[in-house]
């Protein structure tokens, strides 16, 4: 189980476990047939630009890190002075990936949420389940009667 500060190890097992399947299947089934569970797609999607974010924010911060580790050098024991402009900009730089990172884990969080607005079936307790066939997958509508319908 990922450390809860580890956004995208947390979401991604809420997708796994939202679908029943491990992501890079998911991600496979989605590209084989994207019309087919167009909410699967759009999370797909998404969790895609969060990894991304994800891998553009640790490489700020270990530029950072690295850039930091390197003034310390410079600089004498207990004395305090300003960081240089450069160090300054890459501390920018991972603020604004942080920012982007939130943004899309908040985006992949709503999608996730089945009673956020925009999320909320019609009928109001209808729902949707992907059921893996070969390559593909089905989508499984369950409706509130109890009848299964199902459509590729």
């Amino acid at each position: 189980m990922p450390d809860a500060d580890d956004v995208l190890g947390v979401l991604t097992e809420q997708i796994q476990s939202r679908f029943q399947m491990p992501i890079a299947e998911l991600r496979r089934a989605v590209v084989a047939a994207p019309q087919a569970h167009p909410e699967a797609t759009t999370i797909v999607r998404w969790h895609g630009l969060l990894t991304e974010a994800q891998q553009v924010l640790n490489r700020a911060e270990d530029a950072l890190a690295q850039a930091l580790a390197h003034h310390v050098d410079t600089v004498p024991d207990g004395e305090f002075v300003e960081l240089p402009e450069h160090v300054m900009r890459l501390a920018d730089s991972v603020n604004s990936a942080h920012t982007v990172r939130e943004g899309r884990a908040m985006t992949v969080r709503h999608l996730l949420d089945p009673q956020a607005i925009g999320n909320r079936s019609p009928g109001g307790g209808a729902s949707m389940s992907l059921v893996k066939r070969g390559v593909g997958f089905w989508v499984r509508r369950r409706c509130r009667r109890g009848a299964s319908r199902r459509a590729r």
